[in-house]
Protein backbone atom coordinates (compact mmCIF):
# COMPACT_ATOMS: atom_id res chain seq x y z
CA UNK A 1 0.00 0.00 0.00
CA UNK A 2 3.02 2.41 -0.56
CA UNK A 3 1.89 3.59 -4.20
CA UNK A 4 3.66 1.61 -6.31
CA UNK A 5 1.32 1.70 -8.64
CA UNK A 6 0.37 5.12 -8.93
CA UNK A 7 4.02 5.88 -8.70
CA UNK A 8 4.64 3.66 -11.89
CA UNK A 9 1.95 5.50 -13.72
CA UNK A 10 3.85 8.58 -13.23
CA UNK A 11 7.31 7.56 -13.91
CA UNK A 12 5.69 6.12 -17.59
CA UNK A 13 3.49 9.03 -17.90
CA UNK A 14 7.17 11.35 -17.32
CA UNK A 15 9.13 8.88 -19.54
CA UNK A 16 7.16 9.40 -22.69
CA UNK A 17 7.62 13.13 -22.27
CA UNK A 18 11.38 12.55 -22.90
CA UNK A 19 10.34 12.18 -26.63
CA UNK A 20 12.76 8.90 -26.99
CA UNK A 21 9.25 6.77 -28.65
CA UNK A 22 6.96 4.68 -27.31
CA UNK A 23 7.35 3.57 -23.53
CA UNK A 24 6.38 -0.63 -22.81
CA UNK A 25 4.80 -1.45 -20.14
CA UNK A 26 4.76 -5.14 -18.82
CA UNK A 27 3.90 -6.84 -15.58
CA UNK A 28 3.60 -10.88 -15.21
CA UNK A 29 -0.10 -10.84 -14.61
CA UNK A 30 -3.24 -9.72 -16.83
CA UNK A 31 -4.61 -8.07 -13.21
CA UNK A 32 -1.44 -6.35 -12.97
CA UNK A 33 -1.12 -4.98 -16.52
CA UNK A 34 -5.02 -3.83 -16.34
CA UNK A 35 -4.94 -1.59 -13.38
CA UNK A 36 -1.61 -0.09 -14.36
CA UNK A 37 -3.19 0.39 -17.67
CA UNK A 38 -6.21 2.34 -15.94
CA UNK A 39 -3.68 4.37 -13.54
CA UNK A 40 -1.79 5.15 -16.82
CA UNK A 41 -4.72 6.02 -19.04
CA UNK A 42 -6.04 8.41 -16.46
CA UNK A 43 -2.87 10.51 -17.02
CA UNK A 44 -3.81 11.29 -20.57
CA UNK A 45 -1.79 9.66 -22.68
CA UNK A 46 -2.57 7.12 -25.38
CA UNK A 47 -2.56 3.77 -23.68
CA UNK A 48 -3.42 0.28 -25.67
CA UNK A 49 -3.49 -2.48 -24.17
CA UNK A 50 -2.43 -5.37 -25.69
CA UNK A 51 -4.19 -8.58 -24.78
CA UNK A 52 -3.02 -12.48 -25.77
CA UNK A 53 -5.72 -13.78 -28.74
CA UNK A 54 -6.63 -16.29 -25.69
CA UNK A 55 -7.51 -14.04 -23.73
CA UNK A 56 -9.81 -11.40 -26.24
CA UNK A 57 -13.40 -13.14 -24.60
CA UNK A 58 -12.27 -12.19 -21.30
CA UNK A 59 -14.24 -8.90 -19.75
CA UNK A 60 -11.53 -7.24 -18.15
CA UNK A 61 -11.65 -3.27 -16.66
CA UNK A 62 -10.01 -1.92 -19.46
CA UNK A 63 -11.94 -3.74 -22.61
CA UNK A 64 -12.00 0.10 -24.03
CA UNK A 65 -8.09 0.54 -24.45
CA UNK A 66 -7.94 -3.48 -25.72
CA UNK A 67 -6.81 -3.40 -29.36
CA UNK A 68 -8.89 -6.22 -30.06
CA UNK A 69 -11.72 -3.73 -29.07
CA UNK A 70 -10.30 -0.69 -30.62
CA UNK A 71 -9.66 -2.02 -34.49
CA UNK A 72 -13.61 -2.57 -34.46
CA UNK A 73 -14.51 0.83 -32.99
CA UNK A 74 -12.17 2.41 -35.38
CA UNK A 75 -13.50 0.58 -38.05
CA UNK A 76 -17.18 1.18 -37.18
CA UNK A 77 -16.12 5.27 -36.75
CA UNK A 78 -14.53 5.17 -40.33
CA UNK A 79 -17.46 2.79 -41.51
CA UNK A 80 -14.84 0.76 -43.77
CA UNK A 81 -14.15 -2.18 -45.92
CA UNK A 82 -13.13 -3.65 -42.66
CA UNK A 83 -16.37 -3.01 -40.47
CA UNK A 84 -18.03 -3.93 -43.69
CA UNK A 85 -16.68 -7.38 -43.31
CA UNK A 86 -16.61 -7.72 -39.84
CA UNK A 87 -20.71 -7.11 -39.78
CA UNK A 88 -20.43 -9.70 -43.03
CA UNK A 89 -19.11 -12.24 -40.35
CA UNK A 90 -21.34 -11.47 -37.23
CA UNK A 91 -24.79 -12.08 -39.43
CA UNK A 92 -22.74 -15.25 -41.82
CA UNK A 93 -20.78 -16.32 -38.48
CA UNK A 94 -18.27 -17.46 -41.07
CA UNK A 95 -16.34 -15.91 -44.06
CA UNK A 96 -15.34 -17.83 -46.92
CA UNK A 97 -11.44 -18.92 -46.18
CA UNK A 98 -10.55 -16.00 -49.44
CA UNK A 99 -12.72 -13.66 -47.44
CA UNK A 100 -10.92 -14.34 -44.50
CA UNK A 101 -7.90 -13.46 -45.52
CA UNK A 102 -8.69 -9.83 -46.29
CA UNK A 103 -10.13 -9.55 -43.53
CA UNK A 104 -7.53 -10.71 -40.94
CA UNK A 105 -5.24 -8.51 -43.20
CA UNK A 106 -7.20 -5.53 -42.59
CA UNK A 107 -7.44 -6.24 -38.96
CA UNK A 108 -3.34 -6.74 -38.93
CA UNK A 109 -3.19 -3.43 -40.92
CA UNK A 110 -5.34 -1.79 -38.40
CA UNK A 111 -3.75 -2.92 -35.31
CA UNK A 112 -0.24 -1.58 -36.53
CA UNK A 113 -1.73 1.29 -36.77
CA UNK A 114 -3.22 1.61 -33.56
CA UNK A 115 -0.13 0.61 -32.03
CA UNK A 116 2.18 2.40 -34.05
CA UNK A 117 -0.22 5.49 -32.79
CA UNK A 118 0.21 4.32 -29.18
CA UNK A 119 2.65 6.54 -26.53
CA UNK A 120 2.41 3.33 -24.36
CA UNK A 121 1.67 -0.28 -24.70
CA UNK A 122 0.66 -2.23 -22.39
CA UNK A 123 1.23 -5.78 -22.28
CA UNK A 124 2.06 -9.26 -19.92
CA UNK A 125 5.67 -10.11 -20.03
CA UNK A 126 5.07 -13.26 -21.77
CA UNK A 127 2.59 -11.33 -24.42
CA UNK A 128 5.60 -8.62 -25.16
CA UNK A 129 6.77 -11.36 -27.21
CA UNK A 130 3.58 -11.26 -29.19
CA UNK A 131 4.69 -11.39 -33.10
CA UNK A 132 2.33 -8.14 -33.70
CA UNK A 133 5.12 -6.15 -31.57
CA UNK A 134 7.82 -8.47 -33.80
CA UNK A 135 8.51 -5.12 -35.83
CA UNK A 136 8.42 -2.66 -32.57
CA UNK A 137 11.55 -1.06 -30.51
CA UNK A 138 10.78 0.21 -27.57
CA UNK A 139 13.89 2.07 -25.97
CA UNK A 140 12.35 2.49 -22.42
CA UNK A 141 10.80 -0.24 -20.42
CA UNK A 142 9.12 -0.60 -17.21
CA UNK A 143 8.05 -3.76 -15.71
CA UNK A 144 5.70 -3.70 -12.41
CA UNK A 145 5.30 -6.62 -9.95
CA UNK A 146 8.66 -7.59 -11.75
CA UNK A 147 9.30 -9.38 -7.99
CA UNK A 148 6.56 -12.00 -8.86
CA UNK A 149 8.24 -12.64 -12.48
CA UNK A 150 10.90 -15.29 -12.97
CA UNK A 151 14.19 -13.62 -14.93
CA UNK A 152 13.29 -15.25 -18.80
CA UNK A 153 10.02 -13.95 -18.01
CA UNK A 154 10.93 -10.47 -17.46
CA UNK A 155 14.01 -10.92 -20.14
CA UNK A 156 11.36 -10.66 -22.99
CA UNK A 157 10.54 -7.09 -22.81
CA UNK A 158 13.23 -6.09 -21.65
CA UNK A 159 15.56 -7.42 -25.38
CA UNK A 160 12.39 -5.44 -27.29
CA UNK A 161 15.67 -2.74 -27.61
CA UNK A 162 15.82 -1.19 -24.33
CA UNK A 163 18.40 0.96 -23.23
CA UNK A 164 16.49 2.22 -19.98
CA UNK A 165 14.66 -0.47 -17.16
CA UNK A 166 12.36 0.60 -14.77
CA UNK A 167 11.85 -2.30 -12.11
CA UNK A 168 9.10 -1.79 -9.99
CA UNK A 169 8.11 -4.49 -7.35
CA UNK A 170 8.68 -5.59 -3.99
CA UNK A 171 11.10 -8.68 -3.00
CA UNK A 172 10.05 -8.94 0.32
CA UNK A 173 6.51 -10.11 -0.90
CA UNK A 174 5.61 -13.24 -2.50
CA UNK A 175 8.14 -14.38 -5.19
CA UNK A 176 7.79 -15.74 -8.44
CA UNK A 177 5.77 -19.82 -8.01
CA UNK A 178 7.57 -22.07 -9.31
CA UNK A 179 5.54 -25.59 -9.36
CA UNK A 180 8.85 -27.68 -10.35
CA UNK A 181 11.21 -28.11 -6.89
CA UNK A 182 14.49 -28.98 -9.16
CA UNK A 183 13.80 -25.64 -11.16
CA UNK A 184 13.59 -23.48 -7.97
CA UNK A 185 16.07 -24.84 -6.74
CA UNK A 186 18.18 -24.08 -9.97
CA UNK A 187 17.34 -20.42 -8.99
CA UNK A 188 14.61 -20.26 -11.35
CA UNK A 189 12.37 -18.30 -8.61
CA UNK A 190 14.95 -15.89 -8.02
CA UNK A 191 13.35 -12.59 -10.03
CA UNK A 192 15.62 -10.18 -11.75
CA UNK A 193 14.78 -7.51 -9.28
CA UNK A 194 16.28 -10.05 -6.43
CA UNK A 195 19.59 -10.91 -8.39
CA UNK A 196 20.55 -7.08 -9.45
CA UNK A 197 20.06 -6.34 -5.46
CA UNK A 198 22.50 -9.07 -4.27
CA UNK A 199 24.86 -6.85 -7.18
CA UNK A 200 24.44 -4.46 -4.50
CA UNK A 201 22.39 -1.93 -6.65
CA UNK A 202 20.14 -0.27 -4.44
CA UNK A 203 16.67 0.15 -4.83
CA UNK A 204 14.92 3.22 -4.13
CA UNK A 205 11.87 2.39 -1.66
CA UNK A 206 8.57 3.75 -1.24
CA UNK A 207 8.40 3.92 2.63
CA UNK A 208 5.02 5.42 3.43
CA UNK A 209 2.24 2.61 3.42
CA UNK A 210 -1.70 4.69 2.87
CA UNK A 211 -3.33 1.21 3.20
CA UNK A 212 -4.10 -0.13 6.50
CA UNK A 213 -4.40 0.57 10.27
CA UNK A 214 -1.13 1.55 12.06
CA UNK A 215 -1.30 -1.78 14.22
CA UNK A 216 -1.25 -3.34 11.50
CA UNK A 217 1.25 -2.41 9.49
CA UNK A 218 3.76 -2.90 12.95
CA UNK A 219 3.99 -6.23 12.29
CA UNK A 220 5.23 -6.01 8.90
CA UNK A 221 7.19 -2.81 9.38
CA UNK A 222 9.39 -5.17 12.27
CA UNK A 223 9.47 -8.31 10.44
CA UNK A 224 10.65 -7.49 6.40
CA UNK A 225 10.96 -3.90 6.40
CA UNK A 226 14.37 -3.23 9.38
CA UNK A 227 11.38 -1.00 11.09
CA UNK A 228 11.52 1.60 7.95
CA UNK A 229 7.69 1.20 6.70
CA UNK A 230 5.75 4.73 8.08
CA UNK A 231 2.31 5.18 8.03
CA UNK A 232 0.32 7.60 6.01
CA UNK A 233 -2.64 6.79 7.49
CA UNK A 234 -4.00 7.60 11.33
CA UNK A 235 -5.93 5.26 13.72
CA UNK A 236 -9.04 7.69 12.92
CA UNK A 237 -8.35 7.08 9.18
CA UNK A 238 -9.14 3.23 9.70
CA UNK A 239 -11.67 3.34 12.23
CA UNK A 240 -14.96 2.03 11.54
CA UNK A 241 -17.23 3.56 14.49
CA UNK A 242 -19.79 0.22 14.36
CA UNK A 243 -16.82 -1.96 14.96
CA UNK A 244 -15.67 -0.33 18.42
CA UNK A 245 -18.89 -1.10 20.09
CA UNK A 246 -18.85 -5.04 20.56
CA UNK A 247 -16.56 -6.33 18.16
CA UNK A 248 -12.57 -6.84 18.59
CA UNK A 249 -11.45 -8.03 21.84
CA UNK A 250 -9.52 -4.91 22.36
CA UNK A 251 -10.75 -1.87 20.55
CA UNK A 252 -6.97 -0.36 20.59
CA UNK A 253 -6.39 -3.07 18.16
CA UNK A 254 -8.58 -3.88 15.38
CA UNK A 255 -7.31 -7.18 14.66
CA UNK A 256 -7.71 -11.26 15.92
CA UNK A 257 -6.82 -14.66 15.27
CA UNK A 258 -9.55 -17.22 15.80
CA UNK A 259 -8.81 -20.81 15.83
CA UNK A 260 -10.74 -23.24 14.43
CA UNK A 261 -9.86 -26.87 15.22
CA UNK A 262 -11.85 -28.39 11.89
CA UNK A 263 -10.07 -31.06 9.90
CA UNK A 264 -8.60 -30.47 6.86
CA UNK A 265 -9.96 -32.33 3.34
CA UNK A 266 -9.57 -32.79 0.06
CA UNK A 267 -12.51 -30.64 -2.05
CA UNK A 268 -14.37 -32.38 -4.44
CA UNK A 269 -12.05 -31.47 -7.00
CA UNK A 270 -9.31 -33.70 -5.53
CA UNK A 271 -6.27 -30.74 -6.10
CA UNK A 272 -7.42 -28.74 -3.41
CA UNK A 273 -8.58 -28.54 0.31
CA UNK A 274 -11.10 -27.37 2.40
CA UNK A 275 -12.06 -26.97 6.39
CA UNK A 276 -15.72 -27.38 6.95
CA UNK A 277 -15.04 -26.16 10.37
CA UNK A 278 -13.40 -22.93 9.34
CA UNK A 279 -16.05 -22.25 6.88
CA UNK A 280 -18.99 -22.60 9.41
CA UNK A 281 -17.21 -19.58 11.36
CA UNK A 282 -16.58 -17.48 8.71
CA UNK A 283 -20.04 -17.36 8.18
CA UNK A 284 -20.66 -17.22 11.86
CA UNK A 285 -18.37 -13.88 11.54
CA UNK A 286 -19.82 -12.26 8.41
CA UNK A 287 -23.48 -12.95 9.68
CA UNK A 288 -22.26 -10.80 12.75
CA UNK A 289 -20.91 -8.48 10.58
CA UNK A 290 -23.86 -7.68 8.70
CA UNK A 291 -26.17 -7.82 11.45
CA UNK A 292 -24.18 -4.92 13.05
CA UNK A 293 -24.75 -2.93 10.02
CA UNK A 294 -21.68 -3.12 8.04
CA UNK A 295 -22.18 -3.95 3.94
CA UNK A 296 -21.34 -6.96 1.93
CA UNK A 297 -19.23 -4.68 -0.24
CA UNK A 298 -17.30 -3.96 3.10
CA UNK A 299 -16.26 -7.41 3.81
CA UNK A 300 -13.65 -9.46 1.77
CA UNK A 301 -12.79 -13.30 2.82
CA UNK A 302 -9.31 -14.45 1.49
CA UNK A 303 -8.74 -18.28 1.44
CA UNK A 304 -5.59 -19.87 -0.11
CA UNK A 305 -7.46 -22.76 -1.85
CA UNK A 306 -9.88 -22.70 -4.27
CA UNK A 307 -11.64 -25.74 -2.88
CA UNK A 308 -11.79 -23.73 0.22
CA UNK A 309 -13.55 -20.91 -1.41
CA UNK A 310 -15.88 -22.73 -3.46
CA UNK A 311 -16.98 -24.80 0.11
CA UNK A 312 -17.73 -21.13 2.10
CA UNK A 313 -19.66 -19.84 -0.97
CA UNK A 314 -21.93 -23.06 -0.76
CA UNK A 315 -22.21 -22.90 2.63
CA UNK A 316 -23.14 -19.88 3.36
CA UNK A 317 -25.71 -20.25 0.49
CA UNK A 318 -27.74 -23.40 1.97
CA UNK A 319 -26.87 -22.75 5.95
CA UNK A 320 -26.38 -18.90 6.07
CA UNK A 321 -29.11 -17.77 8.81
CA UNK A 322 -29.45 -14.33 6.65
CA UNK A 323 -31.96 -14.86 3.96
CA UNK A 324 -30.57 -14.33 0.57
CA UNK A 325 -30.81 -10.44 -0.38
Amino acid sequence: GTGKTVTSATIVYHLTKQNQGQVLVAAPSNIAVDQLTMKIHRTGLKVVRLAAKSREAVISSVDFLCLHNLVIQVAQIQNNELYKWYKLKQEMGELTPKDNLRYRRLIRETEKRLLQSADVICVTCVGSGDPRLKDFRFKQVLIDESTQATEPECLIPIIMGSKQIVLVGDHCQLGPVIMCKKAAQAGLQRSLFERLILLNIKPVRLQVQYRMHPCLSSFPSNTFYEGSLQNGVSKKDRTDLILTTDFWPNNQLPMFFYSSMGREEFAASGTSYLNRVEAQNVEKIITKLLKMGIKSEQIGVVTPYEGQRQYILSYMQRKGTLKES
